[in-house]
Order: structure tokens, then C-alpha cells, then sequence
């Protein structure tokens, strides 16, 4: 293998190798996009749906986020943005602030009434993902609140029940976020129609700035809500963003250290949802475009009632369904397994680790023979 960079990056071991091809376990790939980062040679790629899509529908909605108009300082930039957007083929385009100032308000009044159960909030998919594959004793603590996309696509279904087929585009400033949408990569489960890669169409929407204004009210808290260092939060909340300071705090949680605290609020990227490597800004400098933003004449959260904020796609199926007793059957048997192997973490074999390569084998996928070292070992034992 000439390069084993994805193989290195992937924090739950994902991603293996197999005949000089990367391979994706998607039972424990979170979407974090961190081997998208390390492939220098672009074998690993995310993409988002096309503005073709817009002609398969009769009327059409274009969702924005907070995170993408904090690239812009004046009111009447993102004006002339959400003009812009509207003239890549959408008939409607609409503003979502309201109702990410709105679910970050309900996560905290849910920590307010369960004190002491260091309760979870992450309106991120690669947090929700990573507890579930990595740490699941916290899946209780996961706040059932759904994502303001899908919140903001249920009431948009019902305003415009009488349009027709109407499809809903949601732009995405992550490549996490891509997968919460029924296309490109058939997740049915979802009421976002498409996503859309923010870094896909900016040069369209760059070429379509300054040729008018929508007229577009902002919402202070949801603005606030996609930067860690902007929430207003008590004392008994903790804020962390950075995936490695993520990690380390549900290893806390998972042990019961962190119970002092009622709420956690995880961002997997560095300045929150404002890091989203789909856009084009940086992010320590939207931090003050949100605060410019803040000061225009803004628009109260949205009061939706609380069935209709409440989700569970937040949490996928859970794919280990095994007891205890199952699990520490297979784990023995792992480490018997485990003993035979060599314990360099070479990676010659296609996978990260040499535990994963016994469990590998523990399923029988496998077998010792798989192992480069071990059969070289074997070969030279038998020529002697």
C-alpha cells in the first residue's frame, strides 16, 4: 500500500483497505469527513446534490443556515446573499434562525428539569454518531430535540401543501450535514429533499451578489447558537468545541465526572458550526460579522410546540444489539485472538490496528493468515 493516510485518520476505525481499495464500514463511520481531509490524492470525495435537482420539482425551497450568512458583516449583504440564492432557480428561500435559537432554548430548559443527568446536546450529526459507535451508555442522555433542518422542512411541507411536488434544498456548510437529506445519498428517513454543498455553489451565488435584495430578519440567539464562544449559557453548562476536546469529555461523561454539569453542548469542529469545512470564511473572523449582525433589527425565536421540535433522527439505529454477555464473549475472544498477532498496528493488512484485525477474525472475516508479519513468521519458522 502506497498510502495509509485515511487509514490513520479515521477516529473509530472505519475505513480499511482490501485489494488497493479504501473500504468504508458504515456501521462505524460518523461522517466526520476527517479521512476526506487527510487523502492528498482525492481517492475520497463527498458530494452534494446539483441545482439540476430543482427541475424535478414544481416548487421549490432553499433552507439557509446561520453559519452560512456569518460570512457576511452587513444586513444588507445577507440580504443581497439570500437574492442571490433565490436567483439559482428556487422559488422560496428562507432563514432558519428562529428555529436554531429555538432548540438550543428547549435544550436548556430540558437540563433545567432533568438536573443531574448531564443531559447532551449536539445538533451536530458526527457528535450523535460518535456516541452512539463510540460511547453508547450516553444515548439516554441525548437530548430528543431533531435537527432545525428537519424541523424547518415539516413546517415548510405544510405551508406549501397546496404547491405541488415541492422539494426542499438545505445548504450544507458541513460534510456531515450532507447526509441528512434524502438525496445524494438515499437517507429516506430525512424531509430535506437535497443538501447542498455551500463550497459548490458559492462561485454561482458570488456571481449573483449586488443584483438584488430579499428582504431577510435574523435571529439573535440562533445566530449565536453556531459559535461556542457566543452562547449564553449558566454556569452548570459546558461548552467544548474541537473533536479531540469532544472525545475527551464523553470519556468523562461515560465514567459519571462530569455530573455537576446539566447540559453539555458538543461541537466537533473549532468554532462550532462557523468551522464547517464546506465554507469559505474564516471562522475566527464571522465571530465578528455575527456580532455586527446581532446589532440589525432582528426577529423573536420561533414558538413551535414542543411535538413539533421533537425528533428521534437525531439517534440512528442502534447496530449492536448484543447483551452483555454476548459482548464479552466476543471481546474474549478478540483478545485470544489479539495475542497471536504481532502488535505493531502496522496497517499492512488493510486495517488500523491489529485489535481490529482480530476482531476481524473473531467474526471470521479473517483469518491469522491475513496477517503480513505472522505468515512471514511462519514461512521463515518452516525454512528452518
Amino acid at each position: 500500500m502506497k498510502c495509509m493516510k485515511c487509514l490513520r485518520a479515521c477516529p473509530t476505525n472505519a475505513v480499511f483497505i482490501q485489494k488497493d481499495r479504501v473500504h468504508i464500514n458504515h456501521s462505524k463511520c460518523i461522517n466526520c469527513g476527517k479521512c476526506l481531509d487527510a487523502c492528498l490524492n482525492q481517492g475520497l470525495q463527498s458530494k452534494g446534490s446539483t441545482l439540476v435537482d430543482i427541475s424535478n420539482y414544481d416548487y421549490t425551497v432553499c433552507i439557509v443556515p446561520s453559519s452560512m450568512i456569518s460570512d457576511y458583516k452587513t444586513h444588507e449583504q445577507v440580504e443581497e446573499l439570500f437574492y442571490a440564492i433565490k436567483l439559482l432557480g428556487f422559488d422560496e428561500v428562507i432563514d432558519i434562525s428562529d428555529i436554531e435559537g429555538q432548540v438550543t432554548k428547549e435544550a436548556i430548559l430540558l437540563s433545567d428539569i432533568e438536573r443531574g443527568k448531564s443531559l447532551i446536546s449536539s445538533f451536530c450529526p458526527v457528535i450523535n454518531k460518535l456516541i452512539e459507535v463510540k460511547f453508547p451508555m450516553l444515548l439516554s442522555s441525548i437530548t430528543a430535540i431533531d435537527y432545525p433542518s428537519e424541523i424547518a422542512a415539516r413546517q415548510i411541507r405544510k405551508r406549501c401543501s397546496d404547491k405541488g411536488k415541492v422539494g426542499i434544498f438545505n445548504c450544507c456548510e458541513c460534510i456531515a450535514k450532507l447526509n441528512l437529506a434524502k438525496y445524494p445519498y438515499g437517507n429516506h428517513q430525512f424531509e430535506v429533499d437535497h443538501a447542498l454543498a455551500i463550497v459548490d455553489i458559492f462561485p454561482i451565488i458570488k456571481a449573483n451578489m449586488g443584483k438584488g435584495k430579499l428582504p431577510v430578519t435574523l435571529c439573535k440567539e440562533g445566530l449565536q447558537s453556531c459559535n461556542p464562544a457566543m452562547m449564553m449559557l449558566a454556569e452548570n453548562h459546558l461548552v467544548a468545541d474541537g473533536f479531540d476536546k469532544v472525545c475527551n469529555i464523553l470519556e468523562h461523561a461515560e465514567f459519571g465526572l462530569l455530573n455537576e454539569f446539566d447540559l453539555l453542548t458538543l461541537f466537533p469542529c473549532f468554532n462550532g458550526c462557523l468551522g464547517g469545512n464546506l465554507l469559505w470564511g474564516n471562522s475566527y473572523l464571522t465571530k465578528n460579522n455575527i456580532h455586527q449582525l446581532c446589532k440589525a433589527k432582528e426577529k423573536p425565536i420561533s414558538d413551535l410546540p414542543f411535538e413539533e421540535i421533537y425528533g428521534e433522527s437525531t439517534i440512528d439505529n442502534v447496530n449492536d444489539m448484543r447483551s452483555i454477555q454476548e459482548k464479552l464473549v466476543f471481546f474474549s475472544k478478540v483478545n485470544q485472538q489479539l495475542e497471536k498477532l504481532p502488535g505493531f498496528d502496522c496497517g499492512a493488512c488493510g486495517f488500523a490496528s491489529c485489535r481490529i484485525m482480530a476482531e476481524e477474525i473473531a467474526t471470521g472475516k479473517k483469518t491469522l493468515e491475513d496477517c503480513r508479519i505472522h505468515r512471514n513468521e511462519v514461512i521463515q519458522d518452516e525454512s528452518k
